[in-house]
């Protein structure tokens, strides 16, 4: 008896927990669709390697706790870290899908406060003190390791200089096209068909399907608009290519336009044309980049493009979703959906500002205003032609 209790109570837990390993699972899937590795730990899914190890590096973490789902930058940092992450996985399981949400506010709360927005958060705190840490502001790991292998000195270090720059654009800009998207159509037609005779079961259906076309047609678009650029950066090389052979002089016109723009005489600019008539390919290259603007887009940028926005489709498509398989009655389901894609829309414009370098919580608070206008906008149509 007390066994099957046990099992019942992990249950609970684990669907307590879901809306938020769902968004894990999905960064799992990423993980090892880019080369990653997974594997069971203490009831959690852990996976490091691929997109893993790539957005620990971006953000800046050693792990990372989404429900039942624990991302690391290698495995190294999973053991490290995996006691730390487990009191994480417990907090989901009392916090559900509140817990992403409450996690921000505690992370802001603690900034307002004046202090560190990680380190001071009271769920960073709790699962310190819960893995018998000592208590307060600690160091984050990538610091601690550096301090563990530092060489002993009796100078001061210079001023160290990072360069942080965000070159990860067109990945991003796929990811909001296929997550907003995924957010608020799923979203529109679950919540029109709200409310009428149809049982939960055919809404999850009708949302499924719809997830699945709309993935792949946005990822079909998506595929189809690289290819574009890339038949388009080829033809404007192969154009630039033959008027530097035809028309030098023309071209040497243009990079001497182009060079005073920058404040350089002609004694300056002389050498650069006459190194440049020597090196007709890097010629070209500087014609494309400063006259037409254009950058030579990455081979595999049409499959990556297609993946990254049909994967964020589903992801955002599943969110909305998920009450719909978790709850029978269609009214709670959608009150559910409802908060679940306001907090998606929330950390997904949080992560969003860490990446592009924008202040994350107003990226956050952006994000959510917005996308919530137009799921709201898509809904009220929805229910005016359900």
């Amino acid at each position: 008896m007390a066994r099957s209790k046990g099992k019942a109570v992990r249950i609970v837990r684990y669907a307590w927990a879901a809306p938020t390993t769902l968004v894990g699972l999905a960064a799992g899937a990423l993980t090892l669709a880019t080369g990653g590795r997974g594997q069971a730990r203490a009831g959690a899914l852990e996976f490091y390697g691929g997109f893993a190890s790539w957005f620990a590096r971006v953000v800046g973490f050693g792990a990372m706790t989404l429900g039942h789902v624990i991302l690391g930058r290698d495995a190294w940092c999973l053991d490290a870290c995996r006691e730390h992450e487990q009191a994480h996985v417990r907090q989901v399981e009392r916090w559900g899908f509140a817990f992403i949400p409450a996690y921000f506010v505690a992370s802001y709360l603690a900034w307002r406060r004046g202090g560190h927005y990680y380190h001071d958060n009271w769920f960073e705190r709790d699962a310190r003190m819960a893995c018998g840490q000592v208590e307060g502001p600690g160091l984050d790991l990538p610091e601690a390791v550096e301090a563990l292998i530092a060489p002993e000195t009796t100078r001061p270090l210079p001023p160290r200089h990072d360069e942080r720059h965000f070159t990860a654009g067109a990945f991003v800009r796929d990811v909001v096209i296929g997550m907003s998207d995924g957010l608020t159509v799923p979203f529109a037609l679950a919540a029109g068909l709200t409310g009428t005779s149809i049982a939960n079961g055919l809404i999850v259906t009708a949302g499924l399907a719809e997830v699945a076309a709309g993935s792949i047609a946005m990822g079909l678009g998506g595929f189809l608009a690289a290819r574009s650029d890339a038949e388009h950066f080829a033809n404007e090389k192969r154009r630039e290519a033959l008027e530097v052979v035809a028309v030098p002089d023309v071209e040497a016109r243009e990079v001497a336009e182009i060079f005073e723009g920058y404040g350089l005489n002609a004694e300056q600019i002389k050498p650069i044309l006459d190194a440049f008539r020597e090196r007709p390919d890097a010629w070209v290259d500087f014609m494309m980049r400063f006259e037409l603007g254009l950058e030579e887009p990455d081979p595999g940028r049409a499959t990556t493009s297609a993946a990254t926005i049909a994967g964020s489709y589903i992801v955002g498509g599943l969110i909305p979703l998920s009450p719909y398989m978790l709850f029978d009655s269609t009214g709670r389901a959608l009150a559910v959906s409802i908060g679940v894609t306001l907090c998606a829309l929330f950390v997904f414009g949080f992560v969003k500002g860490r990446f592009t370098g924008t202040r994350p919580f107003r990226s956050a608070l952006q994000t959510t205003l917005i996308g919530g206008a137009a799921a709201g906008a898509a809904f009220s149509i929805a229910r005016v032609f359900s």
